[in-house]
């Protein structure tokens, strides 16, 4: 039996992007879409955190520019996304302070491409101003 997607596919006109924040289509608040990871080691020897997001969760694109930004913590970039988690440091190489980003703590992620990091998932949360109260959950329909 055919069941109907009730959700829209990841696209730039429903979310906006990285690259179009850099394009001067939109500003940073225009960007509607975060991909949430979470501090899963420090290294102090390499001045870098691990984050349990990788390429299978943000997509590959932007790597040149890293892979996009953390609007909470724009001192942040990604080094280098692997498969299932990313290495973390700062953006001039300045040395982290680890107090700030505990293992265990969120960081909210806008991506570079949002039409590639999107599909990634099963589902996207809607939520509300607050940053807290999830409205919704959107099913990502898959198979273009």
């Amino acid at each position: 039996m055919y069941e109907p997607c009730t959700a829209t596919a990841p696209g730039n006109y429903l979310y906006y992007d990285v690259t179009q924040l850099r394009l001067g289509a939109c500003t940073m608040e225009n960007i509607a879409v975060r991909i949430v990871t979470r501090v899963v080691g420090h290294y102090p020897k390499s001045n870098t955190m691990l984050i349990d997001c990788g390429w299978t969760g943000a997509s590959a694109q932007g790597a040149e520019h890293g892979y996009g930004l953390f609007p909470k913590h724009p001192e942040l970039l990604i080094l280098n996304l692997k498969q299932e988690c990313g290495e973390v440091s700062t953006s001039d190489g300045a040395p982290l302070d680890y107090s700030r980003y505990p293992i265990g703590s969120l960081l909210e992620l806008a991506p570079w491409h949002s039409c590639a990091s999107t599909h990634q998932h099963a589902r996207v949360h809607v939520v509300e101003e607050d940053g807290e109260t999830i409205s919704a959950e959107w099913q990502i329909c898959k198979g273009w």
